[in-house]
């Protein structure tokens, strides 16, 4: 498929794409209102056992007996911990007069910051990775089979839907099932936009087409601290995060002129590409289409598992991957761990979030002067020695205020290199990945990345973060820099990639076309 030509004739970025760039990634946005929802409505505030036989006991002292009776019931906390009680056990004084612990079965919970979360109930936040990494591998081969705008509209309904019901949870079992389906079906509303929009601009914009989710991520994220702020009970934060859901269902969306022409669905792709036209107000030639459409592609027929074949190219393709787990641990290990860094939680949020702009900004700005792999490389090397160098503060200066602040700063750091990382792990990757198998290539790095993201909440340590994002970006120094080649469209040309100019013959060329200019931004 010759799709050169469409660019030549109705333009690279004309209104109609830029309608499509503009609006599809506004999934993104809603998918920044959810991702990392689960810091409010999943947070665990102080907490304390029950008084027995306290039937309005709460956290907050009432009065004088009440104090008493809490220090006589409820056991300090460790020195090393930040709680001020002990939260599983209980003071009681056995038949001899001795005293001894036993553990508690209720708890009640500091309302100063949440008046409600989930967490009080259940601490689930796994499920929602589990439920991600299970989509990045099937939503692929949907978007492939069934098309980008079915899997989209079918994928978005469902997780409006499950994301709405959350709010409504009748147990912890229904809980995790739904959670589960959220991170599911996120993957279907926000990745098949990103393939559209790939697939209806020119090479030249592919670039910003990438980027432009990235800032719609941002902007939710952002909305969803704001939202944090003003609203403190679980279930009024769940619905109204969810319910904009409802204003993305993009089944008005045309599906990919690409995607129809592999299928042989040549007078659809034909009917898109003229919509175009007309959009972008330009006249297409007599015979155009019988030029783009003079060559079938043919079946592909290489798998994943082709990459490990060659130990160059499977070592360099195992570097891919630990890459994006170990950048996807650090960026939402920083971001649901903000609030254990001192000082207001919120402000934390919103900080850690928001290094986010400067790193877009900075790949976009760079990403053509410096290269791909500068970009990836010093990404996370500046994360992994943002995190290690909390080491020092932490140790050394303890609870006092002002490194707590210097803890907060290096913390930021750590996540701007991680949010650059993410940012370029995704847009090497569409490009380091044969087109043969650079789908399976994307889906299988967006599942390591989802281990990373379910072990991120309960990894607390800035240490870990660092050593990993510091070790993964060492390990980039031995890829090959994909700025201005020509992208590998076999494995063989994935083997020669970098060490030498790869050639095309008209044929590989011709498949090329169908999957040409797979890069990615987004943290998903």
């Amino acid at each position: 498929m010759h799709f050169d030509l469409v660019y030549e004739e109705i333009g690279e970025f004309g209104p109609f794409q830029k309608y499509i760039v503009l609006v599809g990634p506004l999934t993104s946005f809603y998918a920044g209102l959810l991702f990392v929802s689960t810091f409010f409505t999943l947070a665990i505030p102080d907490h304390r056992c029950a008084l027995p036989g306290w039937a309005n006991d709460t956290y907050s002292i009432q009065s004088l007996a009440h104090f008493e009776a809490v220090n006589s019931s409820i056991p300090p906390a460790d020195a090393d911990e930040k709680y001020i009680y002990d939260q599983c056990n209980l003071r009681y004084t056995d038949a001899d007069g001795n005293k001894r612990l036993r553990p508690c079965h209720a708890w009640v919970y500091d309302k100063s910051i949440f008046q409600s979360t989930l967490a009080a109930d259940s601490n689930a936040q796994m499920t929602f990775f589990g439920g991600l990494l299970v989509g990045s591998l099937m939503t692929g081969v949907a978007s492939d089979r069934y098309g980008r705008k079915r899997t989209l509209v079918i994928s978005s309904i469902f997780y409006f839907v499950a994301a709405l019901s959350i709010a409504w949870t009748p147990g912890f079992i229904v809980y995790l099932i739904q959670t589960f389906c959220v991170g599911f079906f996120s993957v279907g509303n926000f990745m098949p936009v990103y393939v559209l929009c790939m697939e209806f601009v020119g090479p030249s914009y592919r670039r910003i087409a990438g980027l432009i989710g990235g800032f719609h991520w941002l902007f939710g994220n952002l909305a969803l601290g704001a939202l944090g702020y003003g609203i403190r009970d679980w279930v009024t934060l769940q619905i109204v995060t969810a319910s904009p859901g409802i204003l993305f269902q993009l089944w008005f969306f045309p599906e990919s002129p690409r995607w129809l022409f592999m299928q042989g669905r040549l007078a659809e792709s034909e009917a898109i590409i003229r919509k175009a036209a007309r959009w972008n107000k330009t006249s297409l030639p007599d015979g155009f289409f019988l030029k783009v459409f003079q060559t079938t592609p043919e079946p592909n027929q290489a798998q994943i598992w082709h990459l490990f074949r060659n130990r160059t190219l499977g070592l360099r393709t195992l570097i891919v991957f630990f890459n994006w787990f170990a950048v996807c641990l650090a960026y939402y290990g920083l971001t649901l761990n903000s609030g254990d860094l001192g000082g207001d939680l919120y402000v934390n949020f919103f900080l850690t979030t928001l290094m986010d702009l400067p790193a877009s900004l900075a790949c976009i700005l760079l990403l053509e002067r410096t290269g791909r792999k500068p970009l990836l490389v010093g990404g996370m090397i500046t994360g992994g020695v943002g995190c290690l160098s909390t080491v020092f503060t932490i140790i050394y200066g303890g609870k006092d205020p002002e490194y707590e602040t210097a803890t907060r700063i290096l913390a930021l750091i750590g996540k701007f290199g991680a949010s650059v990382g993410f940012t370029m792990a995704y847009m090497y990757s569409g490009e380091f990945f044969p087109t043969v198998v650079r789908n399976a290539g994307m889906g299988s790095s967006s599942c390591m990345a989802r281990v990373g993201g379910i072990l991120a909440p309960y990894i607390a340590d800035l240490i870990v973060f660092g050593a990993l994002s510091l070790t993964a970006g060492i390990l980039a120094l031995y890829l090959p820099e994909t700025r201005g080649r020509k992208l590998p469209e076999t494995i063989e040309q994935g083997i020669k990639f970098g060490s030498e100019e790869i050639e095309y013959s008209p044929k590989e060329a011709i498949v090329n076309q169908a999957f040409d200019g797979q890069e990615e931004n987004t943290k998903l």
